[in-house]
């Protein structure tokens, strides 16, 4: 049971991480959808993942 909350407690530290735009757009999680986080996200801004995800949903959302 320790370990599953400990799990747990390193998922939420890795949703906590910020990035760079820049850091994000080269990484190999957003390969596809590179140019689209171009448009969406402010240079010069950090985001977690969590909220770079937001705003790709966001934006698919939209476009229904």
């Amino acid at each position: 049971m320790a370990k599953a909350k400990g799990k747990n407690r390193a998922a939420e530290n890795e949703a906590e991480v910020r990035f760079e735009k820049r850091v994000l757009l080269n990484s190999e999680r957003y390969k596809k959808q590179r140019d689209l986080l171009a448009a969406l996200l402010e240079d010069g801004q950090e985001y977690t993942l969590a909220q770079a995800d937001a705003q790709i949903q966001k934006f698919m959302k939209g476009m229904k």
